[in-house]
Order: structure tokens, then sequence, then C-alpha cells
């Protein structure tokens, strides 16, 4: 039987037993045309897990992606195909003890089924971001820190994690103006993201009067019921909270961490931002990952080779 070779480089750089798994699922099948349906359909699955920073595969993460598909106008069959192979996965990595039963039967349980007249968005419209700010006008100490703290993921499109662990001495001059130094990112991976003056303006009046009360490098820390300054630094899960209910309140949806990440991707990109530097701030490690991560197709309508001003 003719055995696909796997090129599956994303999975196998951060865990070769997964990629096995992978290639047992699709070779399992009993013809070509099936091995390669699951191969294309598992590829591209976790082409877009990598660019979307996930933090686990979960049965979210997966209707997610089925949106996604939906999003990009995928056919019914393509998502119901996708979503027939990810359920043959998570099956070999249940029997394998991989995931618990727990997340296996959330996934069977999945019903593609989009809402009537609901549109799906995964970023902001930079109306959206402006109002989100706006509204955040308080001068609560607790205001005064989700509003720099939602200015910095859409003005840096840092990670949950990323902004939870920044620190005062990472803001930096470099070639005349305002950066965040440094960051550790996936992988290991350190960059340098400039600070847009918005995001500055906002930091500069949370740093003025937060510094003040705590003596610590953190940028980001808690706050007690009380109002007053905490000496811990605020955890990713904290970061979730805040995002998520001041979307609620100001714009009647729930917003994500991410949603803010690839908001600053999607903004800078139409603005005119060259994709190389979009690509370095978000600090992907390829700039087909970034290409993923905006959703950009090959347009045949309009090809570099139009632009040659040649004529024979």
């Amino acid at each position: 039987m003719y055995i696909i070779e796997s090129n599956m480089n994303i999975i196998a750089k951060n865990s070769p037993d997964l990629q096995k798994m992978v290639m047992s699922v699709v070779n399992q099948r009993q013809n070509q045309n099936s091995r390669q349906t699951y191969y294309t359909a598992l590829t591209k699955f976790f082409d877009w897990y990598v660019a979307g920073d996930n933090e686990g595969i979960n049965a979210d993460v997966i209707r997610e992606y089925l949106l996604y598909l939906e999003n990009k106008g995928k056919s019914r069959a393509t998502i119901s195909t996708s979503l027939s192979v990810l359920r043959q996965l998570f099956k070999d990595l249940r029997r394998l003890g991989v995931i618990d039963e727990k997340i296996y039967n959330d996934l069977l349980e999945i019903k593609f089924k989009r809402p009537l007249g609901q549109r799906h968005k995964t970023w902001l419209e930079q109306e959206e971001v402006q109002k989100l700010l706006n509204n955040l006008n308080s001068e609560k100490m607790s205001i005064l820190r989700d509003r720099a703290l939602i200015a910095v993921m859409t003005g840096c499109g840092l990670r949950r994690f990323e902004v939870s662990d920044l620190k005062i001495t990472q803001m930096k001059k470099l070639q005349g103006r305002w950066v965040f130094a440094d960051i550790k990112g996936k992988g290991d991976r350190y960059r340098t993201v400039a600070i847009p003056e918005y995001a500055m303006k906002c930091l500069e009046e949370w740093l003025g009067i937060s510094k003040t009360a705590v003596k610590t490098d953190r940028i980001f820390f808690s706050i007690r019921k009380n109002g007053d300054i905490g000496n811990t630094m605020i955890t990713p899960q904290g970061i979730r909270d805040i995002v998520a209910k001041h979307s609620k309140n100001i714009l009647d949806k729930q917003i994500l961490p991410h949603d803010l990440r690839r908001t600053y991707a999607q903004l800078s990109y139409k603005a005119g931002a060259p994709l190389r530097q979009v690509q370095l701030s978000l600090g992907h490690s390829s700039i087909r990952t970034t290409e993923i991560y905006l959703g950009l197709d090959q347009d045949l309508t309009n090809a570099p080779g139009d632009y040659l001003d040649i004529e024979v």
C-alpha cells in the first residue's frame, strides 16, 4: 500500500510523536484519495492552529476553526470533511491516552450550525477599537490599568502571556521612539515591538499613578476588590477576563485577548504596513504563518507580473 510521507514541519518541530499519530490516521485510509483528503485536511488545520498561537486543542478551538473555514467561503462538504477527519484524529489520541475522555466527548458533540443572521468576526474594526478605549475613561485605578492593557494589545499585537510578563525596564527609546524590547515569545524567540502614540499615552497615565503605589518592575498587576493595587502580576486568565468584560459591556459582544492581537495584524496590514514588519511584530517564525494568520490567498486577478511595465 502506498504510504503518504509527512512534511508537516510545524508539527514535528514541537511534537514528533504527534506527527506520527497524524500520519497514522492518514495512512489508515484504504485508498489513495482518502489518504490525500485526510492529509490535506489535517495539514490545513495545523497550519491554522500554529498561526493562531493557540494554547491547546479542545472543542472550542475546533469550533473556531470550523467558523474560520465558513468565513473563508468553504463549502459545507469541505467543512463536514474537516470535522470528520478531526474526530478521527481525536479518537486515536484518546486511544493512545494523549487526551482524556471529556475532550473527546466534547468534540463528538460539536454540531456545526451557524445561527442565522449572525456574522462571525475574530477582530475589531478601527471604530470599535476607538469606542472601546474611549469608553474606558474613568479615573478608577482598575479602569486606567485596563485601558492601558487593551491599548497595548491592539497597538502592539502581543499575546496575553507576553502582556502579563511585561516589565518597565523593557520600555526603551530606540530609533527615536518608545518600544518594548526583548519580548520573549513562543519558541523562546525574542523580538522588539514599537509602541504607538495612543498606547504610550495610556501607559503613561497608568504608570503615573501605579508606580508610586507599588515598587515593582511589572507594568500590569492585580487590583484588589477594594480598589487598592495588589502586589502580584496580572495573570493571562486575568487578562482574558478583563478583555471579555469590557468588550461585552461596551461593544455588546465578547472578544478574547487573541482577537485583539488579530485586530492589530488586520488593521495595520490593511492600513499599509509591510507584511514583513507585521510578521516581525507578531513574532511569527515565517512569512507564510503571517499570511495564513491574515487569511491571505493568492489573487490571480491581481498578479505581481501585471505590475511589470513591459511592452513587446
